[in-house]
């Protein structure tokens, strides 16, 4: 699993090398990897695998306000992760949205979801109380996870 650092990849430019992130999304989701435009963070709640992207940009607070070729890299990453949560978890659905009511910081929300989990059919936003995983369990799945993007990465970084 990857550290959370203070210093982003060497391969970032001026504007991520000024980029923090907020103290909430710290607080509520651990490090999976670093993709080259977002860092990807698991959310620290077992009812849901809940991937978080967060591209690494300061002062980025709306979608409309980013850059276009971010914005198409940030949706290519999007994709990526989808597709690692359907190769891992087969939902019946993937939820994404970028909201930002709560936390100005632009983060999209990548949710694997199933018709028994529980907050379905409803969105999970605000539904019950957020359930920590146990310290194992958050690390299999993080690590789960940073290894699907990896090989993924590299299937179609071949082609």
């Amino acid at each position: 699993m990857m550290q959370q650092t203070d210093h982003p990849p060497a391969s970032t430019t001026s504007n991520e090398a000024a980029w923090k992130l907020h103290p909430q999304l710290l607080a509520d989701s651990i490090p999976v990897t670093e993709l080259p435009t977002c860092a990807i963070r698991l959310l620290d709640d077992a009812r849901f695998p809940w991937i978080l992207l967060i591209p690494r940009v300061a002062g980025l607070t709306q979608w409309l306000d980013m850059p276009q070729d971010i914005a198409h890299q940030v949706l290519d990453e999007v994709h990526e992760v989808q597709q690692v949560l359907q190769q891992i978890f087969t939902p019946i659905r993937i939820n994404f949205a970028a909201i930002g009511n709560r936390v100005d910081q632009l983060h999209i929300h990548c949710v694997a979801r199933f018709s028994n989990d529980a907050a379905w059919p409803d969105v999970v936003w605000g539904h019950g109380r957020r359930q920590p995983y146990n310290p194992l369990d958050r690390l299999t799945r993080a690590n789960a996870i940073a290894a699907g993007l990896k090989s993924h990465s590299r299937r179609h970084s071949s082609n």
